[in-house]
């Protein structure tokens, strides 16, 4: 099966929008969020209609919302639809497959299922209905209208389920809004389907090494080194792979000799591969080596060049506190592509830790406006009027959050509902704080800390 192939660089976007998890969750970032980064963005489309089968390859962005992408391919008849393994890269600059868009709830596969083979004389149909609803999900996700984006690739997962394309395009669209679980049920989909896809499996690698709440981290981080370590087997110049499995492994606490060389690996293959520095910056100073570090900085400012980079090194920096070092980086992000809502949710982020709560909210805002199903920023609105006292307006953004809170979010929420509801109490008004101890209970029923506040205020 053929997918559309980008540089090193169009990969950067998958580890951005990973950071704000982290930085919500309080846990460590990780190297992760920087590996897959963005081509420049496209004009934005007049026409929603999907375009034929041969129509001409569409731009490919740069942004930082795309990992892996899928690709147009003409319709041929054929009675049994199935997925060719694509041929595995052997370039010092390793193939990334380009990201497209998704939109509403998926239906997907899940390793261990068995889905159903197209079959018939309609098959040429059915192959030319499946590329243009591709193709039309690829052109919403680059335009942000993810909805329709996810729409277009469940109709396209259901059309043609051994097809690994529309699983890609939906694991590409959930990362772009942060929304881990859904992302790596797609992921392991396609990976079902393509096994042997390294820039997938590293796709995939990435998802597990997300800061989410989950209560496996370790079997997580070490099911990610374990694809990692896959992902170098089939390509051993994949400057991704190695910096992923620094990522893995770093992650795990490992930050000795093999994690250092792999981001050197990974630097010596692809030298302007900016998050490979950042990460190396990141763990030489884990291990002492400041100066070491702040070079390692430096060459990765020096070779962010485009958004998804950009993002990437900013996303390291504020996993270790350097908020007003990443700024820069990101409003030049920002000023190259306006509506990037991961670099407006790191900036409100930043803005955020610097008191600056004006700019705060106003960048936030825009991230919901941009991508209205994405849970980090309307948490970090919450966050942030909580803050400043504005309690009710803290709670309505949680009960938003909660609309599109996944599983792994859910713990996360419901101790920002218990803060809230802390804050209630201690005002006198024990109706709303009973209400938003509720709100708690319900995202986390087995939460004990909830029992006697509950008991209290009825």
């Amino acid at each position: 099966m053929k997918m559309r192939v980008l540089s090193l660089k169009s990969i950067t976007v998958l580890m951005l929008s990973f950071v704000f998890a982290a930085a919500v969750s309080g846990q460590d970032l990780g190297s992760s969020n920087k590996l897959f980064g963005g081509s420049k963005p496209a004009p934005a489309k007049t026409k929603k209609a999907p375009p034929k089968p041969s129509a001409a390859k569409p731009k490919v962005k740069t942004t930082v919302r795309k990992p892996v992408s899928v690709k147009k391919r003409p319709a041929k008849p054929s009675t049994v639809v199935t997925a060719k393994k694509p041929a595995v890269k052997t370039e010092t600059t390793p193939a990334v497959i380009a990201p497209k868009k998704t939109g509403s709830e998926p239906k997907v596969i899940i390793v261990g299922d068995e889905p159903k083979v197209v079959i018939g004389a309609n098959s040429a149909a059915n192959d030319e209905q499946y590329e243009e609803l591709i193709e039309l999900g690829n052109i919403e996700r680059d335009e942000r209208n993810y909805g329709g984006a996810e729409l277009a690739y469940q109709k396209a997962s259901r059309l043609k389920p051994r097809d690994a394309r529309a699983f890609l395009g939906l694991g590409n669209l959930y990362s772009d809004q942060q929304r881990w679980s859904d992302a790596e049920k797609s992921y392991r989909s396609a990976v079902a389907l393509e096994p042997d896809y390294v820039e997938l499996i590293v796709a995939l690698s990435f998802i597990l090494t997300r800061p989410v709440a989950a209560s496996n981290l370790s079997e997580r981080y070490a099911e990610a080194e374990k694809l990692a370590r896959r992902a170098i087997e089939l390509n051993g110049r994949s400057a991704l792979a190695a910096d992923q499995l620094g990522v893995a492994l770093e992650l795990s606490g490992e930050i000795g000799s093999e994690t250092e060389n792999a981001y050197r690996r990974s630097i010596q293959l692809e030298p302007d591969f900016a998050p490979a520095h950042a990460h190396l910056a990141r763990l030489l100073r884990k291990k002492g080596k400041t100066a070491a570090s702040t070079a390692s900085y430096n060459d990765a400012m020096a070779r962010a060049t485009d958004v998804g980079s950009k993002l990437l090194v900013a996303d390291v920096m504020q996993s270790e506190g350097k908020y007003k070092e990443s700024v820069q980086l990101l409003q030049q992000a920002l000023a190259i592509d306006t509506r990037n809502p991961t670099a407006l949710t790191m900036l409100g982020r930043a803005m955020t830790t610097q008191g600056n709560f004006a700019d705060a909210e106003r960048y936030l805002k825009k991230s919901v406006e941009v991508s209205p199903s994405g849970f980090i920023s309307y948490s970090l609105l919450a966050a942030l009027h909580a803050r400043q006292g504005r309690l009710e307006s803290a709670e309505n953004y949680l009960i938003q959050a909660a609309r599109f809170a996944g599983p792994f979010d859910k713990r996360l929420l419901a101790t920002q509902f218990e803060s809230v509801g802390d804050e209630f109490a201690k005002t006198g008004k024990a109706s709303a704080a009973a209400r938003v101890y509720r709100q708690a209970k319900t995202l986390d029923p087995d939460r004990e800390s909830l029992a006697g506040k509950l008991a209290k205020y009825k």
